[in-house]
């Protein structure tokens, strides 16, 4: 399952990556200050599934309104300590001494990124349920196209540049 051939290597942090990562844990935290803020007004149900024109298609309890960032936040601390093992990740490229740091940093930008913008999309998500459950037309049909669009675009973006590292 793992190569473990790969060099095993310590290879700091960038500047980028750490901002990104206090950025996410802002915004999680934000998440749910956010609901501790609107709580008491928060109507007792609240949509939990949208259809692809962003409509509610089904409604729960309002402590529905945790799962988002409760999934957001469990995503984001599995993918950052996971990132620290950057010799145990699949490679579509053969690693060798002279290219592992540069694919190492590589494939942890990669998952920092999509870590930030899941978070960013799981924070959009929660403020959407509150604002349909309070009578608010939410994000429409934009907000499914745009997540795919960024995540996949995200990943192709990395393979790219993995690919120009062989």
């Amino acid at each position: 399952m793992f190569n473990e051939k790969q060099p095993k290597i310590f290879v700091p942090k960038t500047t980028s990556e750490k901002v990104m990562d206090t950025l996410s844990i802002l915004i999680i935290i934000g998440a749910f200050a956010y609901i501790a803020s609107i709580w008491r007004n928060l109507p007792d149900q609240v949509p939990s599934h949208f259809n692809a024109m962003g409509e509610p298609d089904d409604w729960s309890g309002k402590g529905m309104i945790f799962l988002l960032p409760v999934i957001g936040t469990v995503i984001f601390f599995s993918t950052f300590v996971v990132s620290r093992f950057p010799q145990l990740f699949n490679y579509p490229v053969k690693v060798t001494k002279e290219n592992a740091e540069r694919l190492y940093v590589i494939s942890r930008k990669m998952l920092t990124i999509i870590n930030f913008e899941l978070v960013i999309f799981f924070a959009i998500g929660t403020w959407e349920i509150v604002e349909v459950a309070h009578g608010g037309k939410g994000l429409g049909i934009w907000y499914l196209p745009v997540f795919l669009v960024v995540i996949f675009g995200t990943i192709g973006y990395y393979m790219y540049r993995t690919f120009k590292l062989r």
